[in-house]
């Protein structure tokens, strides 16, 4: 019977040890032992030395670029082409019908024990073994280096003619060639780097946010000075006020007090004598004379050096920083210069400021600086130091199939015994009747009358006659007929007759006469009946009739019995082996890592949402009282909001004035006022500016009072400063002058913010910034419904083939990263430059490693398994588990925490592929060597020797024997009661005859 398919699997396992061995003969060794040349002493010495890379391509190098090097087989001194031509002309004969010892001879007049002892024959092998183990680190010929490693075959097949042994007899000459595979010995290969502690790794954290953190601290510290400054400019222990009673004061106010009595008294001569002039006498001698006041200068309010120096180191830090010295500027005005300094900084940092960004992942919307933050971490973090190679499985993988083969029916268990007494009969009968009618009338019956009747009139008549005449002498003939027709009722003929006189009368009139008269009468009839019968009927009947009838008449038959059993299949099954990949297994980290990034980085369109979220301070709903100087603009940049008002500044001044010109012979002056201290503000401390004339000779005062703190300003003109409590809402201002000419005074009151001026400002701020996040949050909304109504269904996710190209293309590329080592393995052949042009070297080069990568790999038959999401970084477990998509194992890959991989080398490209993974380089040719491994030397061999025996399948493993399987079916058979088992009683224990 034919085989049926039941199921297949893939077995991977290493090469088999064994069959290395016993295949050894095959293996042309590129050095003999015991007979080093002078590179594989070189690289020798540098294997167990323990060299680098440099050092062992410094050597290759050398040796290729001497005389030693073979660049052609031509320039041999044995003549190995001739031997590798012959071997092309009888390629497809068997070597048991060709004499290859013969052919030697005829080659080269000499037979082979003589050709091998020849010092050209030994001076060949070792240049072509010394140049193929050169190429195999650093490619230097053009052209794919093939000829060498045939070239050595062919040495290697000379030296065997001389010892008789040939080719394996049952293959023809040219596939045993080309089976003989060159092995490199162990010591010819790239060392690994030195082993060693890599330096700890420092992750450079993201240039972005390391200057948002910068300008955050920044602002910590300007508000941590500003609420410093603030206090010690308002606290009368810190403050350094102009003394008005030191000695260097009164000696600089009586010499300008003395000089202005000067300047004073040389006017008032002038006037004198002007008087005296006029004959004045009288009031030359009762004339006063008038005096000024000496001034201090300024008396600016400073802070006192030793309260600079007790300042905190922060504060000397960001002063020295911002170039502000409170030796020469007033502490308030240090705190505006502060202020200005954090609206900078917050502008700075407030043009950084995005709105949240919610990603759609399947059925989960997720924001966007979560995901980054707990899947990629600082964009600029370092990448471990690898301590040793990358080392990946590889192996064989067999193609198993089970198939069975039906080899039997068995009888089983019993099924049912049915038992007759003699002479009894029975009868059993079963009928089924199924009737079922059906009837369907339909009838429909539509009938529409309708009638119109219009009738419309309408008329116009206008009437316009104008006569006029003009007579003149002209002498002109002409005549013209003109007639139409328009229509079956109008008609018209119009004549000119013009005669030429000194006369010309011309008449015009014109009458409009427009009649119209519709009359429309339409009777519309229709009558419509549609009348629609429709009747059905169906009558369906099934009857079914079961007759079964025992009888065992007459009695004397005795009693009859019939056994069923049930019939159970037995099959042979087996396994089959049809044919061997040669297997790469891989387990990478996060697989869709770079999927997740490049989706959180460039979203689609679609799948990016702005939702804006509710306005938060460090997890915790946001509060009037978190809005700082330095914070607010954030929120105003996040939400965009409008209008929105500064902070207040923290200090304020408010002033007044008044002035009196000057009042001959004096008087006396009272006057007062008032100053609005500004809302949300205190009053602390007042200036008082003043200054006037007085008559000399004669007591004169100048008393200043400001909201209970008083000022003398009789002596000395200027400033003077004195602090006022805490004073709110008004100030009372007073001041009275005795016996003074003239005086200007200006007073300026000294405010700072009080906590809850800051606090309304607060509120107001906050209220501004929840009104912009409602409103974004309405247009969100109300966008959501708009979309959701135009979509109407919404089929969320992609194909599922899709989702399969996307996992399988990022999971061969960490494959392709785990072979190259590397983890840019982008190749860029195009030149630099607005317009995308070839560099075409670069093209030829790159083109070559893709074809490779892209051809050598059965990427299509591609097998993984996906691990859970512990076994990624913890950072992003929590990312991780609520990742989601109507695909479920979509959703799988973009959870997985690692993958394990295993991918099949296309057939033929074993070789090479060992060799890529042994030199790190690609092989252009066909045939490379490699070096003598436990690891991919076996593998090749074994798939090598089994190419094409296995299409049929054969037994795996070998010499394995079927084996039975049991397959029950509903199937009963009656059994004949002489093949019935034997039936015992329960009761005696005796054997039970029931064939009588």
């Amino acid at each position: 019977m034919t085989q049926e398919y039941i199921f297949r699997f893939l077995s991977v396992r290493p090469g088999s040890q064994r069959k290395k061995t016993e295949r050894a003969p095959k293996t042309v060794p590129v050095y003999e032992r015991n007979k080093p040349t002078q590179l594989a002493t070189a690289l020798k010495r540098l294997n167990d030395s323990g060299g680098s890379v440099a050092e062992v391509l410094r050597v290759v190098r050398a040796f290729q670029a001497s005389d030693q090097h073979v660049k052609s087989l031509d320039e041999l001194p044995f003549d190995v082409a001739a031997g590798l031509q012959w071997l092309a002309e009888n390629d497809n004969r068997k070597s048991t019908d060709v004499d290859f010892a013969k052919a030697l001879q005829e080659l080269y007049d000499m037979p082979a024990k003589k050709i091998i002892a020849a010092p050209d024959f030994l001076v060949t092998k070792e240049r072509v073994s010394d140049s193929l183990v050169a190429e195999a680190f650093h490619s230097s010929w053009e052209r794919p280096t093939d000829s060498l490693t045939m070239a050595r075959k062919f040495i290697a097949l000379v030296e065997w003619a001389a010892k008789d042994k040939g080719l394996d007899p049952g293959l023809p000459m040219g596939s045993a060639f080309a089976e003989l595979k060159v092995s490199i010995p162990d010591f010819a290969r790239v060392p690994n780097p030195p082993k060693q502690e890599p330096p700890p790794v420092e992750d450079k954290p993201d240039p972005e946010a390391a200057r948002r953190d910068k300008l955050r601290a920044h602002l910590q510290d300007l508000e941590a000075v500003h609420s410093e400054l603030s206090n010690k400019a308002i606290d009368d222990d810190a403050l350094l006020k102009p003394d008005r009673g030191s000695d260097e004061s009164r000696k600089i106010a009586d010499l300008e007090t003395k000089l202005s009595s000067f300047e004073a008294l040389r006017e008032d001569d002038l006037r004198r004598l002007e008087d005296v002039r006029l004959g004045n006498e009288a009031k030359v001698h009762a004339l006063p004379s008038a005096s000024t006041l000496a001034g201090i200068g300024s008396a600016r309010v400073m802070i006192k050096p030793e309260a600079i120096a007790r300042l905190s180191g922060t504060a000397h830090r960001v002063l020295n920083d911002a170039r502000i010295d409170l030796a020469k500027i007033e502490p308030t005005r240090a705190v505006e210069l502060i202020e200005e300094q954090m609206r900078l900084t917050s502008n700075q940092l407030a043009s950084s400021e995005k709105a949240d960004t919610v990603l759609l992942f399947g059925g989960v919307m997720m924001e966007m600086s979560k995901v980054k933050g707990s899947m990629f971490g600082p964009a600029g973090a370092a990448a471990p130091i690898l301590k040793d190679h990358c080392h990946f499985q590889a192996g064989i993988g067999d193609l198993l199939m089970v198939k069975q083969t039906l080899k039997a029916y068995e009888m089983a268990e019993f099924a049912h015994v049915e038992n007759v007494l003699a002479g009894e009969a029975r009868v059993r009968e079963h009928r089924r009747l199924n009737i079922r009618e059906e009837i369907f009338v339909s009838e429909e019956e539509r009938e529409t009358e309708k009638e119109r009747n219009l009738q419309s009139t309408e008329r116009n008549e206008m009437q316009s006659e104008a006569e006029k005449t003009v007579k003149s002498q002209f002498e002109l003939d002409a005549g013209l007929q003109v007639s139409g027709s328009y229509g079956p009722t109008i008609s018209f003929s119009a004549s000119l007759n013009v005669g030429f006189s000194t006369s010309s009368e011309e008449t015009q009139r014109k009458a409009v006469s427009y009649s119209r008269e519709v009359t429309e009468k339409t009777s519309e009839r229709v009558r419509e009946r549609v009348k629609k019968e429709e009747r059905r009927r169906m009558l369906e009947q099934v009857e079914e009739l079961n007759r079964h009838s025992i009888t065992n008449e007459p009695a004397s038959n005795g009693h009859v019995r019939g056994i069923y059993r049930w019939l159970n299949k037995v099959y042979d099954a087996q396994i089959l082996n049809y044919g061997q990949r040669m297997m790469f297994e891989f387990v990478v980290p996060e697989p869709a890592a770079y999927l997740l990034y490049a989706l959180v980085e460039n979203p689609p369109k679609d799948n990016e949402l702005v939702k804006p979220v509710a306005p938060a301070y460090y997890g915790a709903p946001l509060k009037p009282s978190h809005l700082t100087r330095s914070n607010y603009l954030d929120f105003v940049a996040k939400y965009q909001v409008r209008n929105v008002l500064a902070p207040p500044p923290e200090f304020q001044h408010v002033a007044t004035f008044d002035k009196q010109d000057k009042v001959q012979d004096g008087s006396t002056f009272g006057r007062g006022t008032k100053v609005d201290v500004p809302a949300g503000y205190q009053a602390y401390g007042a200036t008082v500016m003043s200054d006037y004339t007085f008559t000399e000779g004669k007591s004169h005062t100048f008393h200043v009072m400001v909201g209970g703190a008083s000022f003398d300003c009789t002596t000395y003109w200027g400033s003077a400063y004195k602090s006022l409590g805490n004073r709110y809402k008004e100030l009372g201002i007073a001041y009275h002058l005795h016996n003074a000419w003239s005086f200007a005074i200006a007073v300026e009151v000294h405010c700072r913010l009080t906590s809850e001026g800051f606090a309304k400002w607060q509120q107001a701020a906050f209220d501004s910034i929840m009104e912009a996040y409602l409103v974004q949050k309405a247009q969100y909304e109300e966008a959501m419904a708009a979309l959701a109504i135009q979509q109407g269904v919404k089929i969320l996710g992609r194909n599922p083939l899709e989702n399969r190209r996307i996992e399988r293309e990022e999971l061969k590329k960490l494959v392709l990263m785990m072979l190259m080592r590397n983890n840019n393995i982008a190749r860029n052949s195009i030149l630099p430059g607005y317009e995308p042009n070839i560099d075409l070297q670069k093209a030829c080069l790159n083109g070559s490693w893709i074809r490779f990568f892209e051809n050598a790999f059965e990427w299509n038959n591609l097998m993984y398994v996906l691990y859970p999401y512990f076994w990624g970084r913890k950072a992003r477990w929590i990312s991780a588990l609520h990742f989601t998509d109507p695909d479920p194992e979509f959703a799988a890959f973009l959870k997985a925490g690692a993958g394990r991989i295993q991918v099949p080398v296309r057939p033929g490209f074993e070789k090479a592929i060992a060799y890529f993974c042994q030199f790190g380089v690609i092989w252009e040719g066909n045939d490379p060597p490699l070096r003598d491994d436990d690891l991919y030397v076996p593998i090749v061999d074994e798939i090598a020797e089994n190419l094409g025996k296995l299409d049929e399948g054969v037994p795996y493993p070998e010499d394995a024997q079927p084996w039975d399987v049991r397959i029950p079916t509903s199937l009963v058979l009656v059994q004949n009661l002489e093949e019935i088992p034997g039936i015992k009683d329960m009761l005696t224990g005796n054997d039970v005859v029931i064939t009588s």
